[in-house]
């Protein structure tokens, strides 16, 4: 099965952007809390911007 490819949200492309220039940042335990709450942001707006969840 293929999933259809689709665009990115606004909101997964500010998440993608803000993951990006963290991963440009020194190694600490600041970059590491960071990078689980952008995780958690993409999450959300992963879920709410596929056409998978919105088909139930």
């Amino acid at each position: 099965m293929t999933i259809p490819s689709r665009p990115c949200s606004p909101a997964l492309d500010e998440v993608n952007a803000e993951i990006r220039r963290l991963m440009e940042e020194p190694v600490c335990a600041r970059r590491t809390e960071e990078y689980f709450r952008l995780l958690s942001l993409w999450t959300e707006a992963a879920r709410s911007s596929t056409p998978w969840t919105k088909a139930a």
